[in-house]
């Protein structure tokens, strides 16, 4: 993949780091975007239209057309376009969906540790009460813990649930087994689902399986809902296009009176043609992106494997987000930012903001980089942390 020096560019990863971190000569290993090229196809379709006057846009029926083909492809999901209500992201449309599927005094359900604007979604609401069900780890991995994820239903009133899938920070991609396990137990106590399925396309090839489309594996149009975008897959989070699944009819109705009462519009010109280009034209790109970033992690893995096992890392089944546990060397975050951005030099995403203190010796580091960043950030963590 071709690398990308994004600094003066508006960059939020590298020139956000002043205000973010405090100082700027970090090694920006943080925000989850890739430092590659677009695909040239989209590049291409947004040249094409900037050529043209940009006055008001009508979103054409090839756009919805793409977004099908590519969840029935890819995804073994068929929808059908009317299904579909396109947002200016799936942030905002979480906290969207939680004003719609929930009433001030639910509870509403989130599997830690996880994205954090889904806790702030919850309580950026009001009046919601937000409920944290740890998942388990299991030696380099986590599993859901199921029982618990009941118990808190009865016990706090869920009445929505934010599933993440593939989960980030951790890296699971989860199973058809998990996922039926999971969705029969909140259609049998009433509870609604938010699947956010934006990294559903960056899946380890050696994984050996694909992400399954929770919204798929069975009778559960009344309760779901599914959240996508191309923005993670083909690197074009700027131009703001996200879409939100919804089959059942009552369901969608809600969603978009609510988005009506917004005023929230259509989404950006842009937005449509960027993602409607990249799903019909961007398969190869996107194949080399993901040799590129999983060739990352199994260098950085191998790396601390022989160098420095002490630290933890969990398996990296989707995204391109390693989450590493440094437990072994520091008992607080703040000793864990002393080194990983006073002594590495180095802006990451911090454990506890994916769910407290439980937390708080992690961190989630992005590798959608040029192998020279990666190789980069090791040296200098493994390099630290032998001479502690």
């Amino acid at each position: 993949m071709k690398y990308i020096d994004r600094k003066n560019t508006n960059c939020l990863k590298w020139d956000g780091l002043k205000k973010e971190f405090g100082e700027e000569d970090l090694l920006a290993m943080w925000v989850a975007d890739m430092d590659f090229a677009c695909p040239d196809c989209v590049t291409k379709a947004l040249k094409k239209y900037a050529e043209m006057p940009l006055g008001y846009f009508a979103p054409p029926e090839s756009y919805y057309e793409a977004v099908v083909r590519w969840e029935k492809l890819h995804h073994g999901y068929e929808i059908k376009p009317e299904w579909i209500s396109v947002t200016p992201g799936v942030v905002p449309a979480l906290h969207w969906a939680v004003s719609v599927f929930s009433e001030p005094g639910d509870g509403v359900m989130v599997s830690t540790p996880v994205y954090y604007p889904f806790m702030r979604a919850v309580e950026h609401c009001g009046s919601r009460n937000l409920v944290t069900c740890e998942l388990k780890r299991t030696g380099c991995s986590y599993e859901i813990d199921y029982e618990r994820v009941e118990r808190d239903i009865v016990a706090h009133n869920v009445k929505l649930y934010i599933l993440c899938n593939p989960h980030n920070p951790v890296g699971r991609v989860w199973t058809k087994e998990e996922l039926k396990t999971l969705l029969d137990i909140f259609k049998k106590h009433h509870v609604m689902v938010i699947s956010d399925e934006i990294h559903q396309d960056i899946i380890n090839p050696k994984l050996g399986r694909g992400k399954v489309t929770a919204a798929a594996l069975g009778d559960y149009d009344d309760i779901l809902i599914t959240m996508a975008a191309a923005s993670k897959t083909f690197n074009i989070a700027a131009v703001q296009n996200s879409f939100v699944i919804i089959p059942n009819r009552e369901n969608r109705e809600k969603f978009r009176l609510f988005m009506e009462n917004m005023s929230s519009g259509r989404g950006s010109a842009f937005g449509y043609v960027a993602v409607e280009a990249a799903l019909t034209g961007g398969e190869a790109w996107l194949k080399d992106a993901l040799e590129t970033i999983y060739g990352n992690y199994e260098h950085v893995k191998k790396r601390f494997e022989e160098e420095c096992p002490e630290v933890k890392i969990a398996d990296l089944e989707g995204t391109y987000l390693m989450w590493m546990d440094f437990s072994p060397f520091f008992r607080n975050e703040e000793e864990l930012k002393e080194f990983i951005q006073g002594r590495c030099r180095i802006a990451v995403d911090y454990g506890s903001w994916f769910g407290g203190k439980d937390y708080d010796t992690h961190v989630r580091l992005n590798i959608a980089t040029s192998r020279e960043n990666v190789d980069e950030a090791c040296e200098r963590i493994i390099s630290g942390l032998r001479s502690i």
